[in-house]
């Protein structure tokens, strides 16, 4: 089987699947009161993790109306238990969606350390 037969079928076949180093400590949560660069955005998706060398990696994606006219700065909000979490961010992609309401998904790589975690 050809690995576009297996990805299609959702039959994975053999070894070669992942490809480079896997991630640890991986966790997802909401984020509230979400700002960047001082501008409120709506909640945010937020993932943490541990690289293959055990550096902590973070990005955050937020579904909002308007793109960021910022391409860096703090990214702060409140997880459901109430910690405030921030840290540095750069803008790495933006993308407008169809349709009228025209929302646009932003995603911020964090860049260093994310206080609070």
């Amino acid at each position: 089987m050809d690995r576009d037969h297996a990805v299609r079928t959702g039959r994975i076949a053999g070894a070669g699947v992942y490809r480079g180093e896997m991630v640890a400590r991986h966790e997802r949560f909401a984020l509230h009161d979400v700002t960047f660069a001082g501008v409120s955005l709506p909640a945010a998706t937020m993932d943490c993790w541990e690289d293959a060398h055990g550096r902590p990696q973070w990005l955050a994606r937020v579904l909002t109306r308007s793109r960021s006219e910022v391409e860096d700065g703090e990214l702060s909000g409140q997880t459901a238990d109430g910690r405030t979490l921030s840290g540095h961010a750069l803008v790495a992609d933006q993308q407008v969606g169809p349709g009228g309401t025209r929302q646009t998904l932003i995603v911020f790589h964090g860049s260093g350390a994310l206080h609070g975690f």
